[in-house]
């Protein structure tokens, strides 16, 4: 169920009234989305989900508790703020209590695109049939997912603090794999704005991959260049973005850490030519106007020409650290360079292609060592061109010092919430073989 901003208005308006808690905060949220899920070359289910949440949070003193529910007549709206401030006067105090916000302003953003917010159900068999009858001339076996839908945020509470948004989303991954059970493929799409997804050319990369990666040849584990596709730099650069934690890294716990206190804010962490930051507002990826808590999104750049600028602050540590708080941000915009992969991949001379990574683990902390497995397609490239699939590797690296060895990148490309490029790299380890597809 989507509400209007009136509509949000007047229910977070009727929850506070119901309330005696010092503080009182309601999130809303909402919307219906649809799916369609193919397996073994035939669709196996579809649906269609319409909800609500009021969640309630309220504080006696440092004393905090939530309850939820869907429901909005008088009498669940009753028993729902009654729940929460029933138990946060038995909850224990919180150590780390910031008071809730007074009245902020938020960027106008409406990440909300017509097309996909009336995309029937009909589109499901559509994007399902783009995978399987081409699938199924090759003799290929694919299963893939579908989702889209439109929905609905709003925050409110006792200071006055009002956010609300709507927003659309679409989503489709497509997995493919050879008869024999030895090739594997994988792609995928995204979009706020469903017109712009290209589900035909995920289902036609997905089904190449797997005919191209079916007759993998053995290469020794070592240390090789590689050009990471979008895919598997977005899994990798993950760890990295969990650890730009300020508190982390204040506290010592990270790869951010200075030696004998503080963090690195200001130094040199990877290359010069890595430059990542974040911004709502940007049309390709339209993020969110404001966190959970009502806190405003703004534009950050967190690694300029590889100098760390920022670090994440969430309200409790800017607090004690008096700095701005920033939340965790909506998108990530890691800066890239000009061209295609097929470019990138057309101006090397040797490299491993890695098509994503999976079951990616963390090893180390202080350095960022994590391990992983490489998965749907490895390539060996030669003299511009890609000569023959390769086994599957483990790997033992730290994204810290892949992105300090970057030697070319593409065009930045969507995947989820970040514009992110494929990276070309003199070195990667890769410390033993898979028999994974």
């Amino acid at each position: 169920m989507i509400l209007s901003e009136p509509q949000a208005r007047d229910l977070i308006g009727k929850v506070l009234s119901l309330a005696s808690a010092d503080e009182v905060r309601v999130n809303l949220s909402g919307g219906r989305t649809l799916n369609t899920r193919f397996a073994v070359n035939t669709v196996s289910t579809c649906g269609d989900r319409d909800d609500l949440s009021i969640a309630v949070t309220a504080w006696f003193g440092k004393r905090h508790a939530t309850a939820s529910a869907s429901e909005t007549d008088d009498e669940s709206l009753q028993r729902l703020v009654a729940t929460a401030e029933e138990m946060a006067r038995v909850a224990p105090e919180d150590p780390e209590y910031v008071p809730e916000l007074a009245p902020q302003e938020y960027l106008p953003i409406r990440p909300w695109f017509e097309s996909t917010a009336k995309a029937g159900s009909e589109l499901g068999a559509e994007v399902a049939r783009s995978a399987i009858e081409p699938a199924a001339e090759r003799n290929i076996t694919v299963a893939g997912y579908l989702e889209y839908g439109a929905a609905f945020r709003a925050v409110g509470n006792h200071k006055g603090i009002f956010g609300y948004y709507e927003s659309t989303d679409a989503n489709y991954s497509v997995t493919a794999r050879t008869a024999d059970g030895k090739g594997s493929g994988w792609a995928s799409d995204n979009s706020r704005d469903i017109a712009e997804l290209d589900y035909a050319a995920a289902s036609a990369r997905a089904i190449a991959k797997a005919e191209a990666s079916q007759k993998p040849k053995t290469l020794q584990p070592g240390v090789y260049p590689v050009i990471l596709e979008p895919a598997a730099v977005d899994e990798f650069l993950a760890y990295a973005l969990w650890s730009m934690n300020a508190r982390q890294a204040d506290e010592g716990r990270s790869f951010f850490a200075k030696k004998g206190g503080g963090n690195k804010i200001g130094e040199k962490v990877v290359g010069e030519n890595i430059t990542m930051e974040s911004d709502p507002t940007r049309k390709e990826i339209l993020g969110a106007p404001f966190g959970g808590d009502g806190l405003p999104a703004k534009p950050y750049v967190w690694i300029k020409n590889g100098v760390l600028q920022r670090l994440f602050y969430d309200r409790y540590w800017a607090h004690k650290q008096g700095k701005e708080p920033t939340g965790w941000p909506s998108n990530l915009i890691f800066q890239g360079g000009k061209g295609t992969l097929d470019d990138l991949i057309a101006a090397t001379e040797k490299a491993l292609l890695v098509t994503r990574f999976w079951y990616i683990r963390s090893l180390d902390p202080q350095t960022i060592l994590v391990t992983g497995l490489t998965r749907d397609g490895v390539f060996w490239v030669e003299d511009g061109a890609i000569r023959h699939a390769v086994k599957n590797f483990r790997f033992n690296e730290t994204p810290i010092a892949v992105l300090s060895k970057v030697t070319g990148m593409s065009k930045p490309m969507r995947f989820e919430n970040s514009l992110l490029p494929a990276l070309r790299a003199s070195e990667f380890t890769f410390s033993s073989l898979s028999d994974a597809v």
